[in-house]
């Protein structure tokens, strides 16, 4: 399982991003992945790069069809080799600190 962080800011939009953050969801929903949103930021759970880096592409291109000319997008990702994690575990992981 890989945990990944998306942010994706739409350029030249105006001050609210709220339709385009919805438009984003409605492709995390396509995919049928876990997600949880945050205030500048959403984690989701994949099963691999080549998963995440289509929803990634998915989103870009539904953005553009909405008539973004220019979109930012940071990705952080944990990818864990040694045991399971999924986005509850790293909250309890945090929580405990």
């Amino acid at each position: 399982m890989i945990v990944a962080d998306l942010s994706t800011i739409p350029m030249g939009t105006g001050t609210s991003a709220s339709r385009y953050v919805s438009a984003v969801y409605d492709v995390l929903k396509e995919y049928n992945v876990k997600y949880v949103p945050g205030p500048m930021s959403t984690a989701l759970e994949v099963d691999s790069f080549e998963q995440l880096f289509e929803i990634l592409e998915k989103a870009n291109k539904k953005l553009a069809g909405m008539g973004v000319l220019r979109i930012i997008t940071t990705v952080r990702i944990d990818y864990r080799l040694d045991r399971d994690i999924s986005i509850e575990s790293k909250l309890r992981i945090s929580k405990m600190s």
